[in-house]
């Protein structure tokens, strides 16, 4: 009898991300049907996320609703959040309240935008304020004169006019879109507004975001754009006739184009050709409930990424999850899930330093975070000093090599690995479509890498043949690539393993392959 050699099915790139739309024997090798608090990158490796960082001292008195950005010529660079009635500036690792605004309706969220060196504000129903980097005050609600901001829900500067959409003046209209004078916030003309399509039902403005020569114009179930450069060259385009924002959302202007979240559709971009939809991978986890809208969807795009949080209800439980999606991944791009608790989200740059996603959070009511502005933090601090671990894990697809119907006697897979620090990984692997239970359970080593190198002296000549004596100093070693050698698999159809995170220690994690021997039997 002629011997068999075992074949090999490798994953060598995780690149596809989450895909929980597809049939769970059909995914790409390079996608997942279960994974969190991980990341996948071009190189191919899937690694455990960084972790997220309180950065206010005292938390504020209620749930952060809004969240935007004040930056001045001289420097000054501030993160301005509003919470319950109130309105806060960053000051040193805390929060200073405005002192002369009219109160916020609690519960309301604020938008805002700088111009001139100003920071200015709406939410709708109280009027516009301003603040200067020393004095806040209201701007009045009356149209035609200087100081007089009409109030408004949404705000935006684009070609050196601030524009408001969602008008509220003594009565609503939220189909308006109104604009200053150029070059002056506080300057508004009773004649500079336009309607946008007022007859649409329950169709009102729910977005503005300047993308270039144009300003994106959003409504709940449309998109228009408008063009020129004054009052006398402005003109409005529609965009798409059926697709829009969800209210009180943010849309954000990207590289890629603007991406939005449309209804219960999840999130779609503007481009060239219109808007489509990047969600389909993810539509699953609406359909079935897992996404709920307690409180809208919020955008925001960091470091060639866009992050989403939302409402995600499981076990009866609802919290609140950050949605990483890098459209630079293969054709479609690729989703990760994290357990990230944030509401609000925006991007500050500090002076002299790199730009760092804020997030305002939900379950630890009044924190503020750093999102992934540290590659060594391992842990998440949300509330004082206490760090809380990471639980991370990453699925394989089903394995079948193109045959689900053909009994496989599998043989030892293997891992190619990094860590910094010595840990477990757990291995869990499930066999013919069975998720009930894991077929087989083990922990695996990793040695790491994070110990120094040993010093000496060492003997050199120079060019001249002169002799001398060097030290070599001691230093980190560099992260080597483990290779790890798991159990037989033993005999299925399919195979799936599932790689769970260190559970008892606080380290980071990747695995960048997986190999599976395999040796089919032959059908009677």
């Amino acid at each position: 009898m002629a011997k068999r050699d075992f074949k090999l099915l490798a994953i060598e790139s995780f690149s596809g991300g989450l895909n929980y739309r597809t049939d769970q024997f059909d995914l790409a090798s390079n996608e997942s049907p279960d994974l969190l608090n991980v990341d996948v990158d071009p190189r191919g490796g899937v690694t455990m996320r960084q972790g997220v960082d309180r950065r206010n001292s005292t938390a504020l008195s209620a749930d952060i609703k809004g969240m935007w950005g004040f930056h001045t010529d001289g420097g000054t660079n501030q993160l301005l959040v509003n919470y319950g009635t109130s309105v806060a500036y960053s000051s040193s690792a805390d929060f200073t309240p405005f002192i002369n605004i009219t109160a916020r309706t609690a519960g309301s969220r604020c938008y805002g935008v700088t111009s001139n060196n100003v920071a200015y504000g709406v939410s709708y129903d109280k009027p516009s304020f301003k603040w200067d980097g020393t004095t806040d005050d209201d701007l009045g609600s009356a149209y035609g004169a200087a100081g007089n901001m009409p109030q408004a829900q949404y705000i935006t500067e684009w070609n050196n006019f601030v524009f408001v959409g969602h008008v509220y003046d003594g009565a609503a209209y939220k189909s308006r879109l109104q604009w200053s004078a150029s070059n002056d916030a506080e300057t508004w003309a009773a004649s500079d507004y336009v309607d946008i399509s007022i007859g649409e039902h329950g169709d009102y403005i729910t977005g503005l975001v300047p993308a270039g020569d144009r300003l994106i114009i959003f409504k709940s179930n449309s998109i228009y754009a408008m063009f020129g450069f004054d009052s006398d060259t402005f003109q409005i385009v529609q965009v798409s006739p059926n697709v829009g924002s969800i209210p009180l959302s943010s849309p954000v202007n990207t590289p890629f184009g603007v991406f939005f979240w449309h209804a219960r559709r999840g999130v779609h971009v503007v481009g060239s050709s219109g808007a489509v939809s990047v969600f389909d991978k993810l539509q699953p986890a609406i359909d079935d409930g897992r996404i709920t809208f307690g409180e809208p969807p919020q955008l925001a795009w960091d470091k060639g990424r866009l992050h989403v949080s939302v409402d995600w209800t499981e076990d009866g439980s609802t919290t609140r999850r950050v949605l990483i999606y890098d459209p630079s991944l293969g054709e479609a791009g690729a989703w990760t899930v994290t357990d990230i608790d944030a509401g609000p989200m925006h991007v500050l740059t500090p002076p002299d330093g790199d730009p760092i996603l804020f997030g305002g959070c939900v379950a630890n009511t009044g924190s503020v975070i750093a999102i992934g502005d540290d590659e060594d933090r391992i842990t998440d601090r949300y509330l004082g000093s206490t760090e809380t671990h990471i639980s991370s894990h990453f699925r394989t697809p089903w394995m079948t090599s193109r045959n689900p119907i053909v009994k496989k006697r599998w043989g030892r897979p293997h891992l190619v690995t990094l860590a910094k620090s010595s840990l477990d990984l757990g291995v869990k692997v499930y066999r013919d479509f069975d998720m009930a239970e894991p077929y087989k359970e083990f922990n695996v080593s990793i040695a790491g890498r994070d110990s120094t190198s040993v010093y000496d002296t060492a003997t050199w000549q120079d060019a001249e043949g002169t002799l001398g004596n060097g030290v070599w100093g001691s230093s980190a070693q560099a992260v080597i690539t483990d290779v790890l050698r798991l159990p037989t698999l033993g005999t299925a159809r399919a195979i799936s393993m599932r790689i769970d995170g260190p559970v008892s220690t606080n380290n980071s994690w990747e695995v960048n392959a997986v190999t599976f021997s395999y040796l089919p039997r032959r059908m009677r």
